[in-house]
């Protein structure tokens, strides 16, 4: 019997994809992660308050999942005993200049209620409601038959949509999902939007046909326990600068120096990826150039500014949409205690991309997170960007990556990243032998 000292690995990102990926080897290798950031976790960002001797878990960017869009995360979950909350789902639409508020409930109305109840106030409101409706059965049809493979605005033209339906109801639906400006939705493959209503269900992030939890306590809990299992050695505040990849190792700088280590798995966004690997091989670049991200800001807070008027519809998920200066603004907010399902004295909100100033007392805390804008290019390359981990080195993982069990059109969310990492762990291993 040989005993083999087990290889070096640097795992450079500590998100869903680099956890993952260092999850997945903790068995065989001696792991190193490199975080930039002061804590582990990328989009698992809990901020911790306390409220009368209470902490609180708020999440302030990864906060729902549910067993059949994330299985591989649920399953993790379980490994970990990582506490599951049931999430009760809803939402609420609502416009700050016209006053219309329109939610969960009404979906599940007939056309005559609605008229009914909105026609005269808002006499738009019956054709979004109309065609919401079209959207998710043609949609799903759509999808099926493979005529969905195109942009979401080629899409919606050739199936004459109104422009009422695209600003009242799926930007503001896109724009909460994949965190990126109004302007770039109509860029997202239709195919990649369908597939997450059809997995989501009509109401997107607040469908309530969809057994949702969240993680108790947040979602640190389980990076906690992920980073329990691993034992690595942790270098938070330590960013990689550059990586190298040589016929025996892999050279990783950062501030304080090199070190070589048998492999690496550089898990962070495919822009940052790109500028770290000095010598990609041709199918990493092919994998990496040219995909974009886009940023939003994340302000967690407890000004009620940028909540539906009337409290009643205050539901867990709030997509609004305002005028400044001529312009229109979507954003989201997040009601904490009702997503995240706990009481507490206080009202807790995350709102993405503010449109106009909260109330500076009111905020906690404020973050940049930024998204891979999915096009149809990025999701053309999801057929051969597996490919990328053939052979060399060091291993790429994000969520740029498709989740393998879920299919092309699964980009983008926790679920990728985890797969993603788990599979640039699996790749490492058969090579390892």
């Amino acid at each position: 019997m040989s005993h083999h000292t087990p290889p070096n690995i640097a795992v450079i990102g500590a998100g869903p994809a680099g956890l993952s990926a260092a999850y997945h080897l903790r068995d065989r290798a001696r792991i190193t992660v490199f975080e930039r950031e002061p804590r582990p976790g990328g989009h698992a960002n809990t901020v911790e308050v306390e409220e009368n001797g209470r902490v609180l878990g708020l999440d302030t960017a990864f906060i729902v999942f549910n067993q059949p869009a994330y299985p591989r995360l649920t399953a993790f979950f379980e490994e970990l005993g990582v506490e599951a909350v049931p999430h009760p789902g809803g939402f609420t639409f609502f416009d700050l200049d016209s006053g219309l508020e329109f939610g969960t409930d009404d979906l599940e109305l007939d056309e005559a209620s609605i008229r009914e109840r909105y026609a005269a106030r808002y006499p738009e409101f019956p054709t979004v409601w109309r065609e919401a409706r079209r959207f998710q059965e043609e949609g799903r049809r759509d999808f099926v038959r493979g005529r969905a493979n195109m942009s979401m605005g080629e899409y919606l033209d050739r199936n004459g949509y109104s422009q009422e339906f695209r600003h009242s109801y799926l930007i503001m639906l896109c724009s909460a999902v994949w965190s990126v400006p109004a302007e770039l939705v109509w860029e997202i493959p239709a195919a990649t939007v369908i597939a997450f209503f059809v997995g989501h269900g009509e109401g997107g992030l607040g469908g309530r046909r969809v057994d949702w939890r969240t993680v108790g306590g947040g979602s640190i809990a389980y990076v906690r326990k992920a980073l329990a299992a691993i034992g690595p050695d942790l270098r938070v505040s330590e960013p990689a600068t550059a990586v190298r990849q040589e016929a025996d190792g892999v050279v990783v700088t950062t501030a304080s120096g090199t070190e070589t280590f048998d492999y690496a798995v550089v898990a962070t966004h495919a822009d940052e990826a790109f500028a770290l690997l000095e010598n990609p091989t041709d199918a990493q670049r092919s994998a990496l150039e040219g995909i974009r991200y886009s940023s939003s800001r994340a302000v967690l807070h407890t000004d009620p500014a940028l909540m539906p008027t009337s409290r009643e519809s205050w539901l867990a998920w709030n997509y609004g949409k305002v005028q400044v200066d001529g312009e229109t603004h979507c954003f989201v907010t997040y009601y904490l205690n009702k997503l995240q399902d706990f009481t507490a004295e206080n009202d807790y909100f995350v709102v993405l991309d503010p449109p106009r100033e909260l109330d500076p007392e009111s905020v906690i805390a404020e973050f940049d997170y930024t998204h891979p804008v999915i096009d149809v290019a990025v999701r053309e390359r999801q057929s051969v960007i597996y490919q990328a981990n053939e052979g060399p080195r060091v291993k790429l993982a994000g969520s740029y990556f498709h989740s393998k069990q879920l299919g092309p059109d699964l980009i983008g969310s926790h679920e990728a990243a985890f797969s993603s990492g788990a599979d640039a762990a699996a790749q490492l291993l058969s090579e390892l032998g």
